[in-house]
């Protein structure tokens, strides 16, 4: 029995049928000779030798009475595989568009909190013969940076899947009520005296915040600042739009160099360079700049746990920049700021906040806030949340298939109608636009607009131009040939295509 933190449990207080509280990566896999039933029944196989190794795979979440408290994940006794992992087909003509129709509809459904909260579905009917994985589970197992440690706990670095011997576990049982009060309410005093602990770095930080605000050198950036309102930042439904794009990893990291940007702050600048191409042709860019809310990760070094350690930062988008070089220059002074900043609050960060009756006190927060549409219509901190997470830079496996893409999903929410979150892996950054239909009804056009983005920005800063694949959503789109990795075959993803 394992108690959820504060920041785990809010994705579920949070959840409701209109915001669905899952996260996902689509792996495209290519393997010769693919048959239905015997791929699934030996992915299966392997799962349920790793289950072990990934605590989500076979934990539930389980209230104390009352839902006084915080949950705690439990082995799920009546687990069965078969509830978790399946094929679907994709439909149509087995194109990328029809694949990132899949995803869309997938991403809409939430789970049965009855059984462990993930699946890995096998996406067949592909145009050129690939299969694509789909693989969810709640945002309250994992952050960006622990989904890598379990993709690579589930993958491996050969055709042939290494073997994992189980270990011996006691038949899983279902704690009593009584049980299940009496630790919440240790966790409950656990979480006071800590509180207590914490006292002192509160009055550290609260001077270190103090000194800054006093000193004529430093500012806040774009904390406090409120973010302007788009037609992306109103109450959603639950109907997704979904689309994937690719930029070649070398070429961001050469405009960095160029620069002294981070890659985090290159890809900021094309996002902020594709949102505006996007807004401005729907004549609705805002004079003051958008924000983005950027996840940063209080994970120490070596910590593998399967969990949520991150926290937020506002960051300037400087739309109000035309100008790609000085528009990143922008970025990264207040990417900067916002660090700064975080480093300075993370020694008075709790690891945990409990207090009796705050499950239901967020979830009657949230719940409010659906009903009367105020997080359509009140300022919010910021935009959109833009999330950048570091993936394998090596050849991936699952079950004899070569993995060939490693695109997130993530989750938009009321508000901040569309989520742009991106992995790397072996060589590209791998980027995904989620969003409510209601906030963004074609998510391909603006991943275009992003890629359009990106090669002005690298034209301005490498002098190097190129054009960007017109979207058809009848057929597969192009991936152009670039400097990076050597693009995939047939099924191509949406990305750039080199001026001659």
């Amino acid at each position: 029995m394992k108690p959820l933190s504060v920041t785990d449990a809010s994705f579920l207080y949070a959840e409701t049928d209109r915001t669905p509280m899952t996260v996902a990566s689509i792996q495209l896999l290519a393997l010769d000779g693919y048959e239905r039933d015997s791929f699934l029944a030996s992915l299966k196989a392997l799962i349920l030798e790793r289950k072990h190794l990934v605590q989500y795979l076979n934990h539930k979440p389980v209230f104390a009475p009352g839902q006084f408290d915080h949950p705690v994940w439990i082995e799920d006794p009546d687990f069965d595989i078969d509830n978790h992992v399946y094929a679907v087909d994709v439909g149509g003509s087995g194109s990328m568009a029809d694949l990132e129709a899949t995803i869309a509809r997938l991403h809409s459904e939430r789970f049965d909190r009855s059984r462990p909260l993930w699946r890995l579905l096998v996406i067949d009917g592909l145009a050129d013969g690939r299969i694509a994985y789909y693989n969810a589970c709640s945002h309250a197992c994992i952050d960006g940076q622990s989904g890598q440690i379990a993709i690579q706990l589930l993958m491996d670095l050969q055709p042939e899947p290494r073997r994992e011997a189980a270990p011996a576990t006691p038949t899983p049982t279902v704690p009593s009520q009584a049980h299940l009060a009496w630790n919440a309410w240790q966790q409950l005093a656990r979480a006071t005296l800590e509180g207590w602990r914490k006292l002192p770095g509160l009055a550290q930080t609260s001077a270190r915040l103090a000194a800054r605000a006093l000193d004529p050198r430093k500012n806040f950036g774009a904390y406090g600042k409120l973010a302007p309102r788009t037609s992306l930042n109103q109450s959603i439904d639950a109907e997704r739009t979904f689309a994937v794009g690719r930029i070649p990893l070398a070429d961001v990291k050469a405009i960095g160099k160029a620069t002294d940007a981070k890659v985090n702050d290159v890809f900021l600048a094309i996002a902020a360079g594709g949102l505006s191409r996007y807004l401005e042709r729907r004549g609705e860019l805002p004079r003051s700049s958008l924000i983005a809310g950027c996840p940063v990760s209080l994970r120490e070094a070596g910590d593998t746990s399967l969990n949520n350690q991150v926290t937020m930062m506002p960051v300037s988008l400087a739309t109000d920049i035309k100008d790609p070089r000085a528009r990143l220059k922008a970025i990264r002074k207040s990417a900067l700021t916002s660090k700064e900043i975080v480093a300075e609050l993370a020694p008075a960060m709790p690891e945990d906040v409990r207090f009796f009756g705050l499950p239901g006190m967020i979830r009657n927060a949230t719940r409010s806030a659906e009903w009367s549409g105020v997080a359509g219509r009140a300022p919010m901190p910021f935009n959109l949340v833009i999330s950048n997470v570091p993936g394998p830079q090596v050849q991936l496996y699952s079950n004899g298939a070569a993995m060939q893409s490693h695109f997130p999903v993530s989750i938009p929410v009321h508000g901040q109608g569309m989520n742009l979150t991106v992995q790397s892996y072996l060589g590209n950054l791998d980027f995904s636009l989620t969003a409510g239909k209601k906030a963004l009804k074609n998510a391909g056009q603006l991943r275009d607009d992003l890629l359009a983005a990106f090669f002005e920005l690298r034209a301005e800063i490498l002098g190097r131009p190129g054009e960007v694949d017109g979207w058809d959503a009848s057929v597969a789109p192009h991936h152009a040939s670039t400097t990076g990795p050597v693009p995939l075959q047939r099924f191509d993803i949406p990305g750039p295509r080199e001026a001659a």
